[in-house]
């Protein structure tokens, strides 16, 4: 049987990525997530693969990287505006 949205969810959500570090630079965030994202479309035709790619760069995205401590310092305004404009 395929797996639910919840099992996905909790799998995508097993990414080391995806826990609270301040240790980890933002440009490491910056490249896992899109190393998620090529993943994700490199995976098209396995559904739950995907998914589960294109949530962990989502994750990265919407809640890691705009609460990094670099983020208004790191990035250039439009940088910030892009990745803002996707949460």
């Amino acid at each position: 049987r395929p797996a639910t949205i919840s099992e996905l969810a909790a799998v995508a959500q097993s990414d080391p990525d995806a826990s609270p570090s301040s240790n980890l630079e933002l440009k490491h965030y910056l490249r896992r997530a899109e190393t998620h994202r090529r993943a994700g479309q490199a995976l098209a035709s396995d559904l739950e693969r995907a998914f589960i790619e294109y949530a962990q760069a989502a994750t990265l995205i919407v809640e890691k990287i705009p609460s990094h401590r670099d983020f208004a310092s790191g990035l250039t305004a439009e940088q910030r505006s892009n990745l803002t404009a996707v949460s």
